[in-house]
């Protein structure tokens, strides 16, 4: 578990050290202890995992206060101890880990929270290269959906394939050919006509995008009458002010780049103890 993730984090760790950090050469033989300062309040704190693993690698011993998924205000998170020199090159490569996974997963509980209905709210494939799967992780801590976690995972036919293939109809029969019964093939749909016409040729999921959320709701309605058995998602346009909007018992999935792509950091910081 994290494998690559842990990999990739010590490698630009290892990048960032260079040949060594001139500030915290003479420290090379010191060992030392601090503590990690949660800075914030009303923070749900996500990364604590990843850190552990990372520290781990470092020989650097960790010891948490907290789980993923708390609900935490300005607070000490945990201490650490080991090699001065390690940790000072870990700090901020650790520290910004514990930044970007605690925004998402703050936000994502924030908007989750307000949600009255079984509409659920789910990340999309807005992430950044190489972290995308902590991003994801992160928003699991909120209470959010993932969503696909890769392109292999669900069947999703987007508008370039929907053009590529020369129509709904063709896109649909040709990655049939290709479809195991453990996945689900999902469709990107512009208006009502295109969704009726992906539920008649038995989708398992019709995403409605850039649809406004009164026009999306009644197309869903329409769906869920005939097609019961259809998930139905709502993408693009969506933010923080309008996402509510499409709260509807017709709509299952509300998805949403800005889970990952705009977020307001959290403040963590390191305090060396002796």
């Amino acid at each position: 578990m994290f494998d690559y993730e842990i990999k990739l984090l010590k490698e630009w760790i290892e990048k960032d050290n260079n040949f060594f950090d001139i500030a915290s050469y003479e420290l090379r033989n010191k060992e030392t202890t601090a503590e990690i300062l949660l800075k914030n309040s009303n923070v749900v704190v996500s990364g604590i995992e990843i850190i552990q693993r990372l520290l781990n690698e470092f020989n650097i011993e960790s010891e948490f206060y907290y789980n993923d998924g708390d609900k935490l205000n300005k607070t000490i998170i945990g201490k650490i101890k080991g090699n001065a020199y390690n940790i000072l090159i870990v700090e901020r490569t650790m520290l910004n880990v514990l930044s970007l996974m605690s925004a998402i997963s703050t936000k994502t509980y924030n908007l989750v929270s307000k949600i009255n209905g079984k509409t659920k709210l789910a990340a999309t494939r807005k992430v950044f290269p190489g972290l995308g799967n902590l991003e994801k992780l992160a928003v699991i801590h909120g209470g959010g959906d993932t969503h696909r976690w890769n392109l292999s995972e669900s069947i999703m036919i987007k508008d370039n394939h929907i053009a590529l293939y020369g129509g709904i109809e063709n896109a649909i029969n040709i990655v049939k050919k290709y479809k195991s019964f453990t996945k689900k093939i999902e469709i990107e749909v512009e208006n009502e006509e295109d969704a009726i016409l992906a539920a008649k040729n038995n989708v398992d999921i019709i995403m409605l995008d850039n649809f406004p959320s009164e026009n999306a709701k009644k197309t869903a309605k329409k769906l869920k009458e005939k097609y019961p058995h259809i998930i139905v998602e709502v993408s693009g346009g969506i933010n923080e002010d309008n996402y509510l909007n499409y709260v509807d018992d017709s709509i299952d999935i509300i998805s949403m780049g800005k889970l990952t792509t705009e977020v307001k950091y959290i403040d963590f910081s390191l305090e060396i103890k002796k």
